[in-house]
């Protein structure tokens, strides 16, 4: 896929898929402290599947930025593994965290889809993706 094609409605599907797996696991698994008001704002899966960019906004009562940044690449395995657990892909991508800053409206950082995802609903759904009720289709969890 070159750079001028616009993403399929697969690789659309799994971007979706895997954001809103990787919010639940922001609001639901992480436990370390400094990740406290740390929210998924941005999502985006390259083109060869192998990588995911997840920029963050923090909280103005959240730990500092740099030990965020500390904090997130310490759990990056985890995420890794809990992702290859509840989804059915051949390779987990790696993930990076990219900070864009301060939330205004912390609550507003997270939405249910990630930015600029037109998902065709007459497609097949991946194994393991979430209907529009957030409830598991597929996948065993």
């Amino acid at each position: 896929m070159s750079s001028s094609e616009p993403p399929s409605a697969r690789h659309l599907r799994v971007q979706s898929t895997l954001f809103q797996e990787v919010s639940l696991l922001f609001r639901s698994e992480l436990s370390d402290p400094r990740l406290e008001g740390v929210s998924p704002a941005s999502f985006e899966l390259t083109p060869d599947g192998r990588l995911i960019r997840i920029g963050y906004t923090l909280t103005p009562a959240a730990s500092a930025a740099r030990e965020v940044q500390e904090a997130l690449a310490r759990a990056s395995g985890y995420l890794r593994s809990q992702l290859a657990q509840h989804l059915d892909l051949k390779r987990v991508p790696q993930l990076r965290f990219i900070y864009i800053g301060v939330a205004e409206h912390p609550t507003e950082a997270l939405s249910a889809e990630p930015p600029d995802a037109a998902i065709p609903e007459d497609e097949d759904e991946v194994p393991g993706s979430f209907d529009e009720d957030g409830d598991d289709e597929g996948g065993a969890r």
